[in-house]
């Protein structure tokens, strides 16, 4: 691990296994793909392809569905500011765009309510 300071303009959260947050992005399909992070300001996720095909770009924005379980999702609206292409997965880091509305809003109280479970020793060991 690096010792260099973080450069984000938020703290990053680990998102627990025993957590089912996936997301969905419309414009690739029905497929859910893994959240590995949320922040206050974006989120990364990891796309999977088994032909190895990803048609995520940087900068590019796509509507996104932020699932809390199978059935309950946040819809909000991304921008690509990261990806890593390798053999049958994209990493991407993305930003959050439409901070005014009421899903972003809420997702902030997602993102509140994960820092308080940490704070109360509910980590992931």
């Amino acid at each position: 691990m690096s010792n260099s300071p973080e450069r984000r303009k938020s703290k990053r959260r680990e998102i627990l296994e025993n957590f089912s947050f996936y997301i969905q992005v419309p414009k690739l399909g029905p497929a859910r793909h893994r959240v590995n992070n949320l922040s206050e300001f974006g989120v990364g996720f990891i796309v999977e392809s088994l032909g190895g095909i990803f048609t995520l770009k940087i900068d590019e924005i796509v509507d996104l569905n932020l699932y809390l379980n199978q059935s309950l999702y946040l819809p909000l609206k991304i921008q690509v500011t990261r990806q890593i292409d390798q053999v049958e997965t994209q990493q991407v880091g993305a930003v959050f765009l439409d901070t005014k509305s009421n899903e972003y809003q809420t997702y902030l109280s997602l993102v509140k309510f994960l820092d308080q479970l940490s704070e109360f020793g509910f980590e992931q060991k």
